[in-house]
C-alpha cells in the first residue's frame, strides 16, 4: 500500500472517529437529561392508592413508566364500554387453559396465546431458513423465561405482571381475536385485527376501571430479543426512532458502554429511556425488522432495557399516564409492523419510518438507496444476482474512470521515480533533513505530487462505502444463488469444511486477497523503509483476507472484481502512459 493510500485511509479513519465521538457529544447528554427528567418527573407525582410505594423492578423486570399527570381527552362512561367479564371470573386466570389461535394472511401466519394475550409466532410465508424453501422464516423466537411479545405488563395498577398470565378468550374469528382479563374489578382487553396482506397488525388496548380508585394506566407494549445462532439473527438489534434521530443498540450490548465510549467518554449503564415523541421502537435484523407504532407520537416514550445481559433485551413503549376515574374507560391503538425490510411493504408506514428502517440515521443514505435501485435495475436485465454485481462493478468503475486515472498516473510518476528517490536515501541515508530536502526538490522538478493521488482515493470513499452497504443490506441477496457452491450471496460461501478441525474453506476471499496482494505490488511504496514496505504488501492482504472470510459472498464478490479490474486498469495506464511518451 504506498503512502497517498496510507493517507487516504488515516483522513477517513479521522472524519470517522470525529463524527464518532460527535455523536456520543450529542446522544449521551440528551439520553441522560431524559432519564433525569423521569425521574424528576416520578418523584413528584403523587403515587396511586393502590401502588406499592416500595415496588422495585427485579434484575431483568421491565420498570415502570415515570408518572406524568394528563387527563384522557376520550375518557368514556363505563356504560358506553364494551360488555366486561362477569364478576364471578375475577381474579381466575390461574384456572383457565392455555389456548392458541391464528391470524393469516397471504404473506403472514401469526400465532397467539391468551398467556399474557401475547403474539408468540410470526411465520413470513415469502421467506425461507434456508435456500431449501422446507422451513417459513420465523421472526418471533424467545426462549423461555422472557416477556412475550406484544406482551402488556400494566405493572403501575398493582395488579401483578399481567404479561404472565392467562387471559380470557372473548372472541376469535378470522379478522380478530380478543382476550380480556379481570382483576380487582378493573378490566382489560386487548383485540388484535387487520392483517392484511402486507406485515402490520393493529393492537388495541382497552381499561374499564370497575374499581372504586382512579387508575393512571400507562399502556406498556414489550417488543423483547434474544440472540440464537440462526443466520438471521446474528446482527439482532434494538432500535428506536425518537424524532428524527435513530438510536440503534445490539442486543448483546444493551445496557453496557459501547466500544467508543471507552475512547470518547459517556456511555450509560441500564436502560436507555427516551421520555416523549416516540416515533416506533423495536428490533431489527439485517432483513427484517419488528417495530411498534403508537398512535400518538407526542405522549410516547421507550425504553430499551437489558433482560438477560448479553443475551436478551426488550423495547418497550409507553404512553404517559392516563387519568381514569371510577366507572370510566380509555384506550389506546398501537401498529406492529414485523417483516422484510423492503422499500415497498414498508411504505405505508411513511417516509421516515421507511428510511429509519431500512438505511438508519446515516450521511451515506442516498448514496445507498442508489446502489440499491441500480442493482435491481441490473438485475432485470441480466437475472443472476452474481452477475448482476459483476456488471454494477464494472459500471462503477466507469462512473469513476477520471477520477481512477488521475490516482492511476500519480502511481506510475512515482512508480518510475523510485529509483532516484532510493538513490536519494541511500546517499543521505545519515542526513534525514537533507534526505527529504532533497526528495521534495526531486518532486518539484518533475513535477509529480506525491499527494496527487490522496485526493482521488478520499473522493471514491462515499461511493465504494454506499456500495459496500447497499450489498450488506440488500434483502434481494438474501439466498440468491449465484453458481456451483455459491447458493447464497448473503452469507459466506464455503467450498468444503477441512476433517478434523472443522475449519471452512471459502474461494471468494483468497482470491480476493490475492488480488489485493498483486494490486499493491503494483504500487510504489514511497518512502518506505524496504523491511517495512514488504510487512505492509503481506500484512494489508492478510488481514482484509481475514476481515472478509466472514463477510456474504455477494460483498467479496464485489471487492475481488473490484479489485481485478483496478489491476486491469493500472496495467493499461501504464502502458498508455508509456506509448504517449
Amino acid at each position: 500500500m504506498d503512502r497517498n493510500l496510507l493517507l487516504a485511509f488515516a483522513l477517513s479513519m479521522a472524519v470517522f472517529s470525529g463524527w464518532l465521538a460527535w455523536q456520543q457529544s450529542m446522544v449521551v447528554p440528551e439520553r441522560e437529561a431524559a432519564a433525569e427528567r423521569a425521574q424528576a418527573a416520578q418523584a413528584a407525582s403523587p403515587v396511586p392508592e393502590n401502588a406499592d410505594a416500595t415496588a422495585a423492578p427485579k434484575v431483568g423486570e421491565i420498570p415502570l413508566p415515570p408518572e406524568t399527570p394528563t387527563v384522557a381527552s376520550d375518557v368514556a362512561p363505563l356504560e358506553q364500554a364494551a360488555k366486561a367479564i362477569p364478576s364471578d371470573a375475577d381474579d381466575t386466570s390461574a384456572s383457565l387453559p392455555i389456548w392458541e389461535g391464528d391470524l393469516e394472511s397471504t404473506t403472514v401466519e401469526a400465532r397467539f396465546s391468551n398467556q399474557g394475550a401475547a403474539l408468540v409466532g410470526w411465520k413470513l410465508k415469502d421467506f425461507y431458513e434456508t435456500p431449501k424453501h422446507k422451513e417459513l422464516v420465523q421472526l418471533i423466537d424467545l426462549p423461555p423465561g422472557l416477556p412475550p411479545t406484544l406482551s402488556t405488563p400494566f405493572r403501575e395498577l398493582d395488579l401483578g405482571d399481567l404479561s404472565t398470565m392467562r387471559w380470557e378468550v372473548e372472541r376469535a374469528d378470522e379478522q380478530e381475536i380478543v382476550f380480556a382479563i379481570r382483576r380487582g374489578g378493573v378490566t382489560l382487553r386487548k383485540t388484535y385485527r387487520g392483517l392484511t396482506d402486507g406485515y402490520t397488525i393493529d393492537l388495541i388496548v382497552e381499561v374499564v376501571n370497575g374499581s372504586g380508585n382512579p387508575l393512571r394506566p400507562a399502556f406498556q407494549v414489550v417488543i423483547p430479543a434474544a440472540m440464537n445462532d440462526r443466520p438471521d439473527f446474528g446482527e439482532l438489534s434494538l432500535i428506536a426512532l425518537v424524532g428524527d434521530d435513530v438510536t440503534s443498540e445490539l442486543v448483546s450490548g444493551v445496557g453496557s458502554p459501547g466500544f467508543f465510549s471507552r475512547f470518547f467518554g459517556g456511555g450509560q449503564e441500564g436502560p436507555v429511556q427516551f421520555s416523549s415523541n416516540l416515533v416506533y421502537a423495536g428490533l431489527e435484523m439485517r432483513y427484517f425488522a419488528g417495530v411498534l407504532l403508537p398512535e400518538s407520537t407526542v405522549e410516547a416514550g421507550g425504553t430499551l432495557v437489558p433482560l438477560t445481559k448479553g443475551e436478551s433485551a426488550a423495547a418497550v413503549v409507553s404512553l404517559a399516564g392516563v387519568q381514569v376515574a371510577p366507572g370510566n374507560q380509555v384506550s389506546r391503538q398501537f401498529t406492529a409492523f414485523i417483516g422484510p425490510k423492503q422499500t415497498s411493504v414498508l411504505d405505508p408506514l411513511g417516509e421516515d419510518v421507511r428510511q429509519a428502517i431500512m438505511r438508519g440515521d446515516s450521511w451515506i443514505a442516498p448514496l445507498t438507496t442508489f446502489f440499491e435501485w441500480a442493482l435491481a435495475r441490473v438485475h432485470d436485465v441480466v437475472p443472476n444476482y452474481g452477475l448482476a454485481i459483476i456488471v454494477l462493478t464494472i459500471l462503477v468503475r466507469l462512473a469513476t474512470w477520471p477520477i481512477m486515472v488521475r490516482q492511476m498516473k500519480s502511481a506510475e510518476r512515482m512508480r518510475e521515480l523510485m529509483p532516484r528517490i532510493k538513490a536519494l536515501q541511500e546517499k543521505f541515508k545519515d542526513d534525514r533533513q537533507k534526505q527529504s530536502e532533497e526528495t521534495f526538490k526531486l518532486y518539484r522538478e518533475t513535477g509529480v505530487n506525491p499527494l496527487g493521488g490522496c485526493l482521488p482515493m478520499v473522493l471514491q470513499l462515499p461511493v465504494f462505502i454506499g456500495l459496500f452497504y447497499a450489498l450488506q443490506s440488500s434483502i434481494d441477496l438474501r439466498q440468491a444463488p449465484f453458481f456451483l457452491w455459491i447458493n447464497d450471496l448473503s452469507a459466506p460461501a464455503t467450498l468444503f469444511t477441512l476433517p478434523g478441525v472443522d475449519f471452512p474453506v471459502r474461494i471468494l476471499p483468497i482470491l480476493m486477497g490475492a488480488s489485493m496482494l498483486i494490486q499493491q505490488r503494483m504500487m510504489p511504496q514511497a518512502g518506505m523503509d524496504p523491511a517495512q514496505a514488504k510487512m505492509m504488501l503481506i500484512m494489508m492482504p492478510g488481514m482484509m483476507l481475514v476481515i472478509s472470510y466472514t463477510f456474504p459472498s455477494g460483498l467479496v464478490l464485489y471487492w475481488m472484481v473490484s479489485n481485478v479490474l483496478g489491476i486491469a486498469h493500472q496495467l493499461y495506464v501504464r502502458r498508455k502512459m508509456h506509448t504517449d511518451s
